[in-house]
């Protein structure tokens, strides 16, 4: 679906119409996530058509959202203007700025702890710097605050997520997330959001990879590239020759041939990040941890695996067909036409999967399927760095 231009008034400056900022500015006038996301998702869909809108006919959208979905009082919230405030500044080695619950919630989002608690949390390290009555504070006091108020306010399991978050973040690790899943999974929606509440800018996916190993060697090199990975065997000769019948499991043995001239690519992309120190999300059909020398790889950084999963057959037709209205260059009919395929696909890539031990996902929803990532994450986070308060620098 092509990005909605909002152009905002007076400037006449454009910029593209982002779901996550909205939810965010929702979830700061009190919405919780699930709400925030949900009336974003709205705006989005009535969106869907209009290739520009001004910034002040999509604030009065939103506002008529909220007063449908909520009522007039929440409408009147977010169209009040925000009242100006002392405010506080963090000093730091290099800087200065101000303190912001905005973006101290999304600092907590990226520790894996969830929108919600996050804003609470923020708002209460809020309340505690105005009641010192300080106009500054070093980023280390603060820090000490941050966890005193998501210890006695939130949880003390999520001050403790907070802690080896931080101890990790100052090691110099990198994360490597690397999420696996037939197509129709969800695999690039859920990346998306952990990418953004994570603040990861590095995302890339095996079938661009696929792409680009396909345009720089000729096809009867690579001859199983110029297939989805569901009908990769087309593209073997033995298997074209004698035709499937005659061939013992052509979808897998396909679709193995086409991750080997892969590889390689996906293996180069990972050892780019590990010695640049950059956090990276891979995502797509071709990632197979249990194929990649992970015990190498947990040297030089955390590494999470994980494979998505459709549990029923209908909801994974469902889910591609919703896929091929969002995406008009994936047609929904030529994938629901291999459907069996892409379900054999899946039962191979699971039994790989638990065999090997790497987690597996089932993906009902998006907003749950983002917060099991990103619990598998912050558990792998603190088996490797234990929560230890006298190690906030």
């Amino acid at each position: 679906m092509p990005k909605t231009i909002v152009i905002k008034q007076p400037e006449g400056d454009r910029a593209p119409f982002l779901r996550g900022i909205l939810t965010q500015s929702l979830v700061r006038k009190g919405l919780s996530f699930e709400d925030a996301y949900a009336l974003a998702q709205e705006v989005r869909d009535q969106l869907r058509d209009s290739k520009e809108i001004s910034s002040k006919l999509l604030r009065v959208r939103v506002a008529e959202a909220l007063e449908k979905r909520f009522g007039m009082q929440l409408r009147q919230a977010y169209e009040a203007k925000p009242q100006k405030s002392e405010e506080i500044i963090v000093n730091t080695s290099t800087r200065s700025a101000p303190f912001s619950v905005g973006i101290l919630t999304h600092c907590l989002e990226s520790c894996a702890i969830a929108p919600e608690m996050a804003l609470e949390g923020a708002r209460h390290v809020h309340d505690a710097l105005n009641a010192t009555g300080h106009k500054e504070i070093g980023h280390r006091a603060l820090r000490h605050i941050i966890y005193q108020c998501l210890k006695l306010h939130v949880s003390e399991k999520k001050a403790n997520m907070y802690l080896s978050w931080r101890q990790f973040q100052n090691s110099g690790k990198p994360l490597i997330l690397l999420v696996g899943g037939v197509s129709g999974a969800g695999k690039s929606t859920v990346t998306a959001e952990v990418a953004y509440r994570m603040d990861i800018v590095r995302t890339q996916s095996t079938d661009i990879m696929r792409e680009i190993v396909r345009c720089y060697l000729a096809p009867h090199v690579v001859p199983t590239l110029g297939y989805s990975s569901f009908e990769a065997w087309r593209g073997m000769p033995a298997i074209k020759r004698k035709g499937r019948r005659e061939v013992d499991n052509p979808v897998i043995s396909g679709f193995v041939t086409q991750f080997g001239k892969v590889k390689v690519a996906l293996e180069a992309t990972i050892n780019r990040a590990l010695d640049e120190g950059q956090p990276l999300i891979v995502d797509g059909v071709l990632v197979l941890p249990w194929e990649l020398e992970l015990e190498e790889l947990q040297k030089r950084a955390i590494v999470v695996p994980v494979m998505l999963a459709v549990m029923r057959k209908k909801l994974l037709a469902k889910q591609l067909k919703h896929r091929g209205r969002e995406q008009n260059a994936r047609k929904a009919s030529r994938y629901l036409k291999h459907l069996d395929d892409i379900w054999e696909l899946q039962s191979y890539l699971l039994s790989q999967a638990d065999q090997a031990g790497i987690p597996i996902i089932p993906n009902w929803s998006m907003e749950s399927t983002v917060r099991e990532v990103l619990e598998l994450i912050s558990k792998k986070i603190m088996s490797h760095y234990p929560p230890d308060p006298h190690a906030l620098v």
